[in-house]
């Protein structure tokens, strides 16, 4: 996972990855970019973090100071990412708190509640910038909001398999999760429906279908989701492309 970039107007740079199964977690690379890809080259491994961040801005500096190159600002990442905590008051020790993601806003609850639009209770939420692993989650029995981006791609995506579903099988409108956005063409969840009810509904839909996909040649529900979820990116616009990293199983 790359923590930390620097990028120069030449169209080189430096990051500095993480990589926790690693025996040194984290690594300095020097990159040159072409055409959205990038080149990866020279590491600096390290088994503590600050040593690593204090690496790169080392290599950075000299490297701007050899070359006389400006460093090119990069537009910060505005999403952020809720976690809820469901199983214990929040305090020091609940929460993940790595060096390069710690929390930046927290909400606790006096006492375990509703939380609005989620099928659980949760003590309060936590906020950070960057998504956290399914470990982490695991870690300290958190359960993401369906606000966060991850969230709201995967519902996109469960979606158009669960209307298209629905439509095929004329499922009353009281009794539908979706309802279809014609001016794109696309399904969307409704409002009250939580990501656990669509969830469930495309592991039944996919439990059906497998008793009879081989026999009718239909094509397999992980397919049917690939396809939504490309279909999903394309109704949301271009993204910026994306850049290589250097193959974490190999550091």
């Amino acid at each position: 996972m790359i923590r930390r970039t620097v990028l120069f107007d030449n169209k080189c740079g430096f990051v500095l990855g993480e990589n926790p199964k690693a025996p040194n977690p984290y690594v300095t690379w020097r990159f040159n970019e072409q055409d959205g890809h990038r080149d990866y080259f020279w590491g600096h491994y390290h088994n503590e973090p600050d040593k690593a961040e204090r690496d790169l801005h080392i290599r950075a500096e000299d490297y701007q100071r050899l070359y006389h190159v400006l460093e090119v600002e990069q537009t910060p990442d505005k999403e952020t990412y809720k976690y809820y905590s469901t199983q214990r008051p929040i305090d020091i020790g609940t929460y993940p708190n790595s060096y390069f993601n710690r929390p930046i806003h927290m909400d606790i609850f006096f006492t375990r509640q509703q939380v609005t639009g989620e099928a659980f209770q949760a003590w309060g939420a936590i906020t950070y910038a960057q998504p956290l692993t399914e470990q982490e989650m695991q870690n300290y029995e958190l359960r993401p909001a369906r606000e966060n981006l991850d969230i709201r791609q995967q519902m996109d995506a469960q979606a158009q398999v669960v209307g298209k579903w629905e439509d095929a099988h004329h499922v009353p409108e009281q009794r539908r999760l979706t309802w279809l956005y014609h001016d794109f063409g696309s399904y969307a969840a409704k409002e009250y429906v939580t990501p656990e009810q669509l969830a469930t509904r495309v592991r039944g839909i996919a439990r059906q279908e497998a008793a009879r996909a081989h026999k009718e040649g239909k094509e397999p529900i992980v397919e049917q989701m690939k396809a939504a979820r490309q279909q999903a990116q394309e109704q949301r616009g271009p993204e910026s492309p994306k850049k290589d990293t250097p193959d974490r199983g190999d550091r």
